[in-house]
């Protein structure tokens, strides 16, 4: 199991970005997964292989509406990319909920049936 400390990816609309035919990660979404990559390199104590399952919660950060399901694809994303998890593809379950206490978003990551 893998516990980590995250800071808020960006709003989902603020992902991606269009130029011309091309979609590309927005510069925001690019910090964010530097940023927050560095945070979790600082943390992490290995890494999952294979089939995994996903666990976040999150504090909300303002009284602004959000949904909670924005928050899987950068996290998901992020998680890769540091090697966390060897291939987003292999999350077999994903639970994101709100919480009332903390800061920013909690995350766990345990091998898929092992809970």
């Amino acid at each position: 199991m893998i516990e980590l400390q995250l800071p808020f990816p960006p709003s989902a609309n603020r992902l991606w970005r269009r130029s011309g035919h091309t979609i590309h990660k927005s510069k925001t979404y690019t910090d964010w997964l530097r940023d927050a990559g560095w945070q979790v390199i600082a943390q992490k104590a290995g890494g999952i292989a294979g089939p995994y399952s996903l666990f976040i919660q999150a504090k909300r950060p303002d009284k602004r509406r959000r949904d909670i399901d924005n928050l899987i694809k950068p996290i998901n994303d992020l998680l890769m990319s540091v090697g966390a998890v060897d291939d987003d593809s292999h999350c077999e379950l994903v639970s994101a909920r709100w919480v009332t206490t903390g800061d920013g978003i909690t995350v766990r990551i345990e091998r898929a049936g092992v809970e």
